[in-house]
């Protein structure tokens, strides 16, 4: 049996508003495997302040850059 080899993926949420940036961040962290790191970038400002929480909520380490007014979450997926 081979070992898995972690992934990287990206969802570019910008143009978005809530709730549909924490929507496609949950359900792609739900498809996703432990170890993999998923990428969040997006311009609205709520969504940057929702995906923290739920993250935090569920303990799911994060980095957060901002670039002007657009921000990256890099998730590390449990």
């Amino acid at each position: 049996m081979g070992k898995y080899k972690v992934s990287s993926e990206i969802i570019d949420t910008r143009g978005d508003i809530c709730p549909i940036p924490l929507l496609k961040t949950m359900k792609k962290l739900g498809s996703m495997h432990s170890g993999d790191i998923l990428t969040v970038i997006s311009d609205h400002p709520p969504a940057k302040r929702s995906i923290q929480m739920e993250l935090k909520k569920k303990n799911i380490n994060f980095e957060l850059t901002e670039k002007g007014a657009e921000f990256e979450i890099k998730i590390t997926v449990p």
